[in-house]
């Protein structure tokens, strides 16, 4: 009898350690039946708990019961998601996601309904961890749900799913008043790309300016190319502020394509506001933001020389006159012609790369086109014997380094450009790479002669300080190294 009432104990406590310690309770269940009593399993035992009048055991079993993996328990957890208590909805519905349980998804789809949004956010989350495509339209309305973190939820959720029909519905939601539009434009970057375009742009005719903004915007953060027709024909919205959207979501998908347009839009825009942010797309696209002169003598002045970059680096007019340009108005120069812009620090070349350039129509085979500096330290850009020619010299001690191009200019307008990177140089005509050399490093001061276009007042940085016969016309520097696409579009 002693034995028989021992036995029992150690059976009641080995039920009490299996509901606290999984490890000894598997070992209690493997015990032989006791006085007609079995031993029930870690299972068994929290299922029971479900069961419990103390809310806290209730919840305590349901997290219990995700953490063991067994799916038998399931259809028992899916009652629990109705259980009065929240913090015990919340645990099943924790549970459930953790056993990725399919069978949960209806019941887990109705809590997303649940008037505790705590029990809702578990409920999104047990949905994405599940990934069926099943919750999609539930979760689709849990977009809108009062509480962000149910919203944020339920989007990671669908993102999870990954099911790129619901493009078509997340667009339309972008006309409802209270869209969540963050998470709509989130997933649509996720979960649609490119075959988000055609819904968005189909929203650009709405008639609500909201709504065609938010369409502006989402073209705008998914960043890619099939958005950049849409994004155009955004350009001509009525609205200034959808206008100015585009321009600054065509800048973020990028590419020569949007060029044009923006150059338009800068030609007919009238909003000040639209028109100043289209000017700063255009001038950087266009590198201007590194223009450190222009001079393009359009104005027809045969006294000075101006500066349009707005960089005061005004020259002196010395003889050219004036002559038809290949924008605009040129200068025609010859022997005793010519434009000195002195030893300014401005436009420097000191320890930069750079980039010069200009049009040009020779009269004859030699001349410089532009110049600056001298034997000791500077560079030209200039024709010999016909060739086109750039070359800069670091020092007095050392060669000069120059690159020629192959094929000789002729009386056409021709475009030069001679680009000075940190390890070589460069020569561009009209627009294609004519010819690369290495280099010792960029020019380290600015010369101590100064800079002329259409001749070399001193020694030459080179092997020539001939004066240039003929036509020059849009001289520019930049402060960068320009490259092939960037110097092409220059010279359109």
């Amino acid at each position: 009898m002693k034995l028989q009432q021992h036995l029992k104990m150690q059976v009641g406590n080995t039920r009490m350690i299996a509901r606290l310690i999984p490890s000894l309770a598997f070992a209690a269940a493997a015990l032989v039946n006791v006085a007609g009593h079995p031993i029930p399993s870690p299972t068994q035992a929290h299922a029971a708990d479900l069961q419990s009048s103390v809310p806290a055991v209730r919840a305590n079993a349901a997290a219990a019961l995700g953490r063991a993996g067994e799916k038998s328990v399931v259809p028992a957890l899916i009652v629990t998601l109705k259980d009065s208590e929240k913090s015990v909805r919340c645990a099943a519905a924790k549970a459930l996601g953790s056993l990725r349980a399919s069978r949960a998804v209806p019941a887990l789809a109705n809590a997303l309904a649940d008037n505790n949004n705590n029990v809702r956010f578990y409920a999104a989350h047990a949905l994405g961890e599940i990934a069926d495509p099943k919750a999609t339209d539930a979760l689709l309305t849990a977009l809108c749900d009062l509480e962000w973190c149910v919203r944020d939820e339920a989007a990671w959720a669908l993102r999870q799913i990954g099911d790129a029909s619901i493009t078509i519905p997340l667009a339309a939601m972008l006309k409802e008043k209270n869209a969540p539009v963050a998470h709509i434009v989130w997933l649509l970057q996720q979960t649609g790309g490119k075959q988000s375009v055609g819904p968005l742009a189909a929203l650009l005719v709405d008639r609500e300016t909201e709504t065609r903004m938010r369409a502006v915007s989402a073209l705008s953060e998914l960043r890619v190319p099939p958005g950049i027709d849409p994004l155009v024909s955004a350009l001509k919205d009525s609205d200034a502020g959808i206008r100015r959207a585009a321009v600054e979501g065509l800048l973020r998908i990028g590419g020569e394509r949007i060029e044009q347009p923006l150059t338009e839009l800068l030609a007919r825009e009238q909003d000040p506001g639209v028109h100043a942010i289209a000017e700063k797309a255009v001038a950087k696209m266009t590198r201007s933001e590194a223009l450190a002169a222009h001079w393009s003598f359009d104005d027809k002045s045969t006294t000075v020389a101006n500066d349009i970059s707005g960089r005061a680096a005004d020259g002196e007019i010395k003889g050219c006159t004036v002559a038809d340009g290949k924008v605009g108005a040129a200068l025609r120069f010859g022997k005793g012609k010519f434009i000195e812009l002195g030893r300014a620090t401005k436009p420097s070349v000191a320890k930069t790369p750079f980039t010069i350039m200009a049009w040009i129509k020779a009269d004859a085979p030699t001349g410089v086109v532009v110049a600056r500096g001298g034997a000791a330290c500077g560079f030209s850009l200039y024709i010999k014997d016909g060739l086109p020619k750039f070359g800069i010299r670091r020092s007095q001690t050392t060669a000069a380094d120059v690159v020629a191009g192959r094929e000789k200019v002729g009386s056409d307008w021709t475009h030069l450009a001679g680009v000075v990177h940190e390890d070589r140089l460069e020569l561009y005509v009209n627009g294609k790479l004519a010819g690369t050399t290495k280099c010792g490093g960029l020019l380290p001061g600015n010369g101590g002669q100064g800079m002329e276009i259409g001749f070399d007042v001193g020694n030459s940085a080179v092997e020539i300080t001939d004066a240039f016969e003929g036509v020059i016309d849009e001289v520019k520097q930049f402060d960068a190294s320009l490259s092939e696409k960037e110097i092409a579009r220059q010279c359109q």
